[in-house]
């Protein structure tokens, strides 16, 4: 099959995908309400659609699976030895799963489960939330009492792949061996916590355990009486490019992970109410303005970059064609600012990850989400006039091009990671800097929230910031359902003068749209 304008589509293979594509049945009934004449939108005609849906189809055998194959993916078991319980201990100790937390009586015998991805599965009548009371209480009264667990849109999601199941996917191989012992013990402590135990196995182990927990996130008797089973927030799931030499020349000795675009596109066709698809394109690839409009034209409507590891100049002139044709088709960058630790086997330049450095997508008219908050370490201050520029901290940074009026309507940040024990000082900022809490969104960084090590109720605790009571409660979250504790944690906090993130926070932002072809439930 011929790529792009060139390629043809043949009529059983129209014919099939019409009746069981989940994709399309998710992008046809948003493509009957908005198409327009000239398909500008990105959506196109229902031929259309069904030809970009197949332009995104692969010969491999993960691509191939429906939903049906993902949910029925065992559960792994935990690493033996003292090795892993170390990884456990550091990386994540979960002794729940997240489908546990409602008790269960068995189904009928001729019970049949339903396990289209649209569509909550009968699990059988659950009699009994196992959270205890306290938990219970913690989430009706202080996390969902103004919110609902499936208004919840996390624009800051990872996807991972070891290319184990022909994914793709790429992690550099001096972050899987012993010959750097650092880099490999950082890899397994973050397989370790999204429950990834077999470098074999690593593509399936990990997106079965994003499933349960997305799907089995929150006890709908949490927030609604007499009513069975779980409700599920949206994830933007983000694949991450290449490095690319400025030339155009791709760089595998310097790409430390790689999770192609079209991984996201299958999670999200699969599950199109779960999960929203995200692309990630280096501007320095020959054909980056073509994988834009391919993005596009599949309803992706955010690009997600990571300069310090991409190797990425956002002042660079070869990025000024991308940041016009990013404006022509409406889509937000997603791009990572402040310093960098995790994604950095192959490739680290943290000089890359200056906030002052977005001004040039900004003035281009490209709507930008600063991941983090620009919340650790110094940049240095451009706009500085002395003789010797100084270091000053890259959220005072971010904060100063947040004052500036022209980019009131760009310029967003998100609020992964920003409970890590490193950014404690500018999460009490943040959380009584009522002025721009319009314009931040909520993010997981999925899987962080998961490494225990991260996170410290107990410190949050010594920090005023959360209430004695939040501890055990928190704990026994994180046990059953990290994504869910994460959101829970971030709810609950409160800053120096009583600040907290509101609610608009968690739900979807009016001017940033996840995706075009995935709709959000009403």
């Amino acid at each position: 099959m011929a790529e792009g304008g060139s390629e043809t589509v043949d009529t059983n293979d129209l014919e099939h995908v019409e009746t069981s594509s989940s994709y399309f049945e998710a992008t046809t009934q948003i493509s009957e309400i908005t198409t327009t004449s000239d398909g500008s939108d990105g959506i196109g005609t229902k031929e259309t659609m069904i030809r970009r849906r197949l332009s995104y189809r692969s010969e491999s055998f993960l691509y191939q699976q429906d939903a049906n194959f993902f949910l029925s993916l065992p559960r792994p078991t935990p690493t033996g030895g003292v090795f892993g319980w170390l990884l456990r201990f550091v990386g994540g100790g979960f002794n729940r799963e997240p489908e546990d937390m409602l008790h269960q009586t068995p189904p009928p015998a001729d019970h049949s489960l339903d396990l289209n991805g649209s569509e909550e599965p009968d699990l059988g009548v659950e009699t009994q939330c196992k959270l205890s009371p306290s938990t219970q209480r913690m989430l009706r009264e202080e996390v969902f009492h103004d919110l609902s667990p499936d208004e919840v849109v996390d624009y800051h999601a990872h996807l991972v792949g070891h290319n184990d199941s022909d994914t793709d996917c790429f992690i550099h191989p001096s972050a899987k061996t012993w010959r750097y012992p650092v880099r490999r013990i950082k890899t397994a402590i973050l397989m370790s916590a999204a429950q990834v135990n077999n470098m074999e196995s690593g593509d399936t182990q990990y997106i079965g355990r994003l499933l349960r927990l997305v799907r089995h996130y929150c006890p709908k008797q949490i927030v609604k009486d007499g009513q069975h089973g779980f409700l599920s927030p949206q994830l933007c799931l983000l694949p991450f490019d290449k490095f690319y030499e400025k030339d155009g020349t791709e760089n595998p000795n310097k790409t430390t992970l790689y999770v192609p675009n079209d991984y996201s596109l299958k999670m999200a066709s699969e599950f199109p109410h779960l999960f929203h698809p995200v692309g990630s394109v280096n501007p320095y690839r020959k054909d980056a303005l073509n994988e834009l409009e391919k993005c596009a034209e599949n309803g992706i409507k955010i690009i997600k970059w990571l300069p310090n590891s991409m190797g990425i100049d956002m002042r660079d002139k070869e990025c000024q064609p991308f940041y016009r044709k990013m404006k022509k088709l409406n889509l937000t960058l997603l791009v990572h600012v402040g310093d960098e630790h995790t994604v950095s086997a192959a490739f680290l330049d943290n000089q890359l990850g200056n906030p002052l450095f977005l001004r040039h997508p900004l003035d281009c008219g490209v709507k930008v989400i600063a991941a983090h908050c620009a919340s650790e370490g110094k940049g240095l201050d451009l706009d500085s006039s002395a003789p010797k520029q100084p270091y000053v901290s890259n959220y005072s940074l971010f904060r100063r091009l947040m004052e500036e009026p022209k980019y009131k309507q760009l310029l967003f940040g998100d609020i992964s990671a920003i409970v890590g024990f490193l950014r404690i000082p500018y999460l009490k900022t943040l959380l009584d800097d009522e002025a721009i809490h319009d314009r931040l969104v909520y993010g997981s960084d999925y899987p962080l929230p998961c490494v225990s090590a991260l996170t410290s109720t107990v410190q949050m605790q010594w920090n005023g910031l959360i209430r004695p009571e939040h501890v055990p409660c928190l704990k026994e979250l994180y046990n059953f359902n990290p994504l869910l504790y994460d959101l829970a944690l971030k709810r609950v906090v409160r800053g120096p003068k009583g600040g907290h993130f509101p609610a608009k926070i968690f739900r979807r932002h009016p001017l940033l749209q996840p995706s075009v072809a995935f709709s959000t439930p009403v």
